[in-house]
């Protein structure tokens, strides 16, 4: 079986996977050495760990550098935060996923929010593209509504959701929501299994299952921990003028 093919079977099991979020080569293998199924990469955590805000600031060369030592280093399928391509040129996204299928990353998460109708022009020529060249990629078909708190956003993501499945997504992920009754309704009324990220009133595997999600990420969730604590520890050295905290 293949990494996509793993990968994408995750997303039909009885009960939602937990996806972490990796930022480099350490914290992936130590994703894997856990015991999780796959790694996915955050954008934000990537971004920020190399001095670069969110949001396709950084090249897209860097980035490229960054997969290909978390791929070198675990096993696991890897989804790669592909944010909303790195470019507007068709022709440059799909080198740019060329060069990810090549380092072996099975997913992606193409994002949504400059609006329905250039995503679905991406989305459409990256399909075309695997088509063509008889490759597979998992699309993780990340929509924006709530989190850009456009008009009636449920309508919105449930009527997405049938565009984006019929240009060929195999997932959705829906940001900015944290209401278990509405994430039912768009379980409820989208097929396409659903990926929310976990938040502190829907923070375990049972709430989330029960709501119908399918998949579960950390976003930049692991990364804000794990530097927290860093901060701390390091706070905790300077005021105590010892190194009784690293040990």
């Amino acid at each position: 079986m293949s990494l996509y093919e793993t990968f994408y079977q995750l997303h039909y099991q009885a009960f939602p996977f937990l996806l972490p979020n990796a930022w480099n080569a350490k914290s992936a293998k130590l994703i894997e050495a856990a015991g999780y199924p796959a790694v996915a990469t955050s954008s934000g955590a990537i971004a920020d760990s190399l001095g670069y805000p969110d949001g396709e600031k950084i090249p897209f060369e860097e980035l490229l550098y960054i997969i290909r030592r978390i791929k070198a280093s675990i096993s696991i399928p890897l989804s790669v935060d592909f944010e909303r391509g790195y470019s507007d040129d068709l022709a440059v996204i799909n080198n740019h996923i060329q060069q990810l299928l090549d380092l072996g990353v099975a997913a992606i998460n193409l994002e949504d929010a400059e609006g329905k109708a250039v995503y679905l022009r991406k989305l459409t020529g990256i399909k075309n593209y695997l088509i063509k060249t008889g490759q597979q990629l998992f699309i993780n078909a990340r929509t924006d509504a709530f989190l850009q708190k456009l008009p009636e956003p449920l309508d919105t993501v449930i009527r997405r959701a049938k565009l984006y499945q019929e240009a060929g997504a195999d997932s959705l992920f829906v940001t900015g929501i944290g209401d278990s009754a509405v994430i039912k309704e768009i379980t409820a009324a989208v097929s396409l299994p659903v990926n929310i990220v976990g938040n502190p009133k829907l923070a375990t595997v049972e709430s989330l299952g029960n709501a119908g999600v399918k998949r579960i990420s950390m976003a930049v969730l692991v990364y804000r921990a794990t530097y927290r604590n860093l901060e701390e520890t390091l706070t905790a050295v300077n005021n105590t003028q010892s190194l009784t905290p690293l040990f």
